[in-house]
């Protein structure tokens, strides 16, 4: 009875997530509208439509104290996140981590985005989101043990100093 014990709990330790504590997801300011909203042209504090992956990202990682400095108006649509991250010196990587940008920069016509929440053995990893293709239209989604490919990269933004 004592080795499975021990057994279940190697097992829960070796498949459980890396998430770090304290993210915030929940309480984006433009929920009570989505998605209800639909396509509209609101325009968040940093430029983006709101009830988009691109607006929540930016609330995200604002609301967990990571640099929304180097947004560039206009210019911001998924897309083109890594390209405008690396001009402003945000390491783009191709493995997540807990509080990085995962951008799939040729999913649909303008790209996804989506805030990593936590990263589980084997790379698959956890995000929080809105409008995600395919999926939920221009409301929040979790979506867990999200598959890594090759199509997406990872922006590791500095914390806000």
């Amino acid at each position: 009875m004592r080795l499975l014990a021990v057994v279940a709990l190697l097992l829960a330790v070796a498949g459980s997530a890396t998430a770090e504590p304290g993210l915030v997801t929940a309480g984006y300011p433009y929920a009570a509208e989505c998605p209800k909203a639909g396509i509209q042209d609101r325009v968040d504090r940093w430029r983006m439509n709101t009830c988009n992956c691109t607006s929540y990202v930016a609330w995200a990682l604002a609301r967990n104290g990571y640099r929304t400095d180097w947004f560039v108006p206009g210019r911001m649509d998924a897309w083109n996140w890594a390209r405008i991250a690396e001009r402003k010196g945000i390491p783009v990587e191709d493995s997540p981590r807990p509080g990085a940008v995962a951008v799939w920069p040729e999913w649909g016509k303008r790209g996804h985005v989506a805030f990593v929440t936590a990263v589980h053995p084997g790379g698959r990893f956890d995000v929080a989101e809105y409008n995600t293709p395919g999926h939920v239209r221009f409301g929040f989604d979790r979506r867990i043990d999200v598959r890594p490919s090759d199509d997406i990269v990872y922006l590791y933004v500095p914390r806000r100093s």
